[in-house]
């Protein structure tokens, strides 16, 4: 068997690669700056203790860092792939992998995907269907570059990543209110640095999809489409979705067209990638492009409906392999389980969702006494409930029906 090692993960669901790794056979070496952000979702502990080794304290943002953890456990037992769920992480990773002789897609790919404002350049450049864009690195450039695209924008982080610092502005104080936050960020955590660079964006109303992708050897192949369910303006978190989305054929078949037009003008060659498309008056445009597996609980919901566990193909390709998706067999739904105001959460019960029909699977990765507030970035949901159906229809009806029975109670503070 081989030996893998996974830089990082997403803060949700984050051991699940671990556990898919060693339940394949394979030598598992995790490192972390921190796991802190893991342990609080359920069945964390248990997942990490399937690594064969953990290494953490480490600036895993870093790649000079992230090589010197790993070089002497490279000379003892000989690395044979690396892989990352974390966004904020695959620039590092594909360094230290292109350093120690792995297959890997290529380290300048992964630092484009990095920087939204080269991607859309490049998609600008290819033809590719986008919004209309500005970069800028103030608050006074944000507002400028509003000029050119009229109201309402959507204000991100350049370098951002989980709708952090994303916001849709219909003034120009707002505007500026969201780019100055943008600029005053140093971090986003995990030893991940901020530019503080600002991109500002057309609002194209419209569904939200993203499209699945696995690319080998620079062919594409896709899992499917996933709805999305967003919060309303001025913060557009992610609260559910649907997978595989319910598209029409020839719609389906463009999201995907434009979806691999897009991969193929920023080069990727041998990754996972998760595409953000909105489906617009003029048809699918690019939102964004990230360079890893979708994350939170979303390939949860697709190993339920696609008969195999998308992780295998992760660390497939990690190692060397080539994996090809499979195709769907009925329909998932997730849903977030979020606070309804600010404070400390002083209980959630989700029994009620448990045993509600059609829900497979119920995740809380919020424990009581912690401070929460309404979703404003994808870490402040409190925790998911995915249902599994033969239709749409059916599915989402179950996951809003089976939502309205969690409790959540938020107290002003830490007495209850």
């Amino acid at each position: 068997m081989a030996h893998l090692v996974v830089v990082e993960s997403k803060p949700t669901a984050g051991f699940e690669i671990l556990r898919a790794a060693a339940g394949l056979g394979h030598e598992v070496t995790f490192v972390a700056h921190s796991l802190g952000p893991y342990l609080r979702s359920d069945g964390a502990e248990a997942a990490l203790a399937t690594a064969t080794r953990v290494i953490t304290s480490v600036a895993t943002a870093d790649p000079g860092a992230l090589f010197a953890a790993l070089e002497p456990v490279h000379r003892q037992s000989p690395v044979h792939g690396m892989t990352t769920l974390s966004e904020g992480h695959v620039r590092a990773t594909a360094e230290v992998a292109e350093r120690l002789g792995l297959r890997h897609e290529r380290p300048e790919v992964t630092a484009r995907l990095r920087d939204k404002h080269e991607v859309r350049t490049l998609l600008a450049r290819a033809g590719v269907p986008q919004p209309g864009f500005a970069a800028a690195a103030t608050a006074e450039e944000a507002v400028a570059a509003r000029d050119g695209l009229g109201y309402p924008v959507v204000v991100k982080p350049a370098d951002g990543f989980g709708s952090l610092g994303v916001g849709v502005a219909r003034t120009a104080a707002q505007v500026a209110e969201l780019a100055e936050a943008i600029t005053a960020t140093r971090g986003y955590g995990r030893s991940v640095a901020s530019s503080g660079a600002v991109l500002v964006e057309s609002y194209v109303q419209g569904p939200v999809v993203s499209c699945e992708m696995l690319t080998v050897d620079g062919e594409h192949r896709a899992y499917g489409c996933t709805d999305r369910v967003l919060a309303p303006p001025p913060h557009p978190v992610e609260l559910g979705g649907c997978f595989p989305a319910e598209l029409e054929p020839d719609l389906l078949a463009e999201v995907e067209r434009v979806c691999a037009a897009a991969l193929d003008a920023v080069g990727v060659r041998r990754s996972h990638t998760h595409t953000e498309l909105v489906l617009g008056p003029d048809g699918p445009q690019i939102i964004e492009i990230n360079g890893r597996l979708v994350g939170g609980y979303v390939p949860e919901m697709m190993n339920l409906v696609l008969g195999r566990n998308v992780y295998h193909d992760v660390v497939d390709l990690a190692v060397g392999g080539s994996p090809a998706p499979s195709a769907a067999g009925g329909v998932a739904c997730i849903r977030a389980i979020t606070a309804p105001r600010p404070g400390v959460l002083a209980a959630l019960d989700v029994e009620g969702v448990r045993r509600s029909p059609g829900v497979a699977e119920v995740l809380v990765d919020t424990a009581v006494g912690q401070r929460v507030g309404p979703a404003r970035a994808n870490g402040d949901r409190l925790g998911f409930l995915i249902a599994a159906g033969p239709s749409a229809a059916a599915v989402t009806g179950a996951a809003e029906a089976a939502l309205a029975r969690a409790v959540v109670r938020v107290t002003a503070d830490a007495a209850t």
